[in-house]
């Protein structure tokens, strides 16, 4: 009976260290589950989007395909305002806003137009198929107290534009601004000139910008 019993515990003393070293060897031996990349996971019925091709659009503000005139006579070049106030308070000397728009109006439009020329009368029908004319309307500049204070310029254009027939096809006023110290007796003169041509360089812009995303003018190219 003794060796019986002795038998039977050494059986389950040998099961009890052989199993756990069994099952840890299958699990050693059990291949990975398969799995595939998201890409190959993807039903059948899936299908990708519809891509369209892209419209050959022409965005607001590139250039007019336009031959256009800029006509810049020889008095428009030589405007000069004079500064608005009273004796004691308006700052010396003039404004020559027509020089500085003569430098700065030309180079800006042609960002605008196909194909811009410069001409100091309007030109004959044939020779144009746009003909711009500009026109100062105002101009208006703050005082500092300072010669280091920022005082502020405004200069408003207005523009005409006319076909070959004469006849009016586009109105619009535009106005640029600039700031720029005051200065002292040595340097006002110089930053009176640096204001001016700031000003009027930024109307220039503003002009180029709404001439080539109006729609009047766009209607002429189609």
């Amino acid at each position: 009976m003794t060796r019986t019993r002795l038998f039977f515990l050494a059986s389950v003393l040998l099961c009890t260290i052989t199993l756990p070293a069994f099952v840890m060897a299958q699990d050693q031996t059990t291949p990975p589950a398969d799995t595939k990349p998201a890409a190959d996971a993807q039903s059948p019925d899936t299908k990708p989007a519809d891509t369209k091709p892209m419209t050959d659009t022409k965005p607001a503000d590139a250039k007019l395909p336009i031959k256009a005139a800029l006509v810049l006579t020889p008095e428009f070049c030589a405007t000069k305002i004079k500064p608005k106030g009273s004796a004691l308070t308006k700052e010396w000397g003039t404004f020559e806003v027509g020089k500085a728009a003569c430098e700065q109006l030309e180079p800006a439009l042609k960002e605008a137009f196909f194909s811009l020329s410069r001409v100091a009368a309007p030109p004959a029908a044939q020779e144009a198929q746009l003909v711009l004319l500009p026109r100062i309307v105002d101009v208006n500049a703050t005082t500092a107290m300072g010669a280091f204070s920022n005082r502020e310029m405004v200069v408003v254009l207005e523009w005409t534009a006319k076909d070959p027939a004469g006849n009016t096809v586009w109105l619009e006023t535009v106005q640029g601004s600039a700031k720029h110290h005051m200065g002292n007796l040595f340097t006002f003169k110089k930053n009176q000139v640096l204001i001016v041509t700031d000003s009027v360089k930024d109307a220039a812009v503003q002009s180029a910008s709404k001439m080539s995303s109006s729609p009047e003018l766009r209607k002429l190219t189609q």
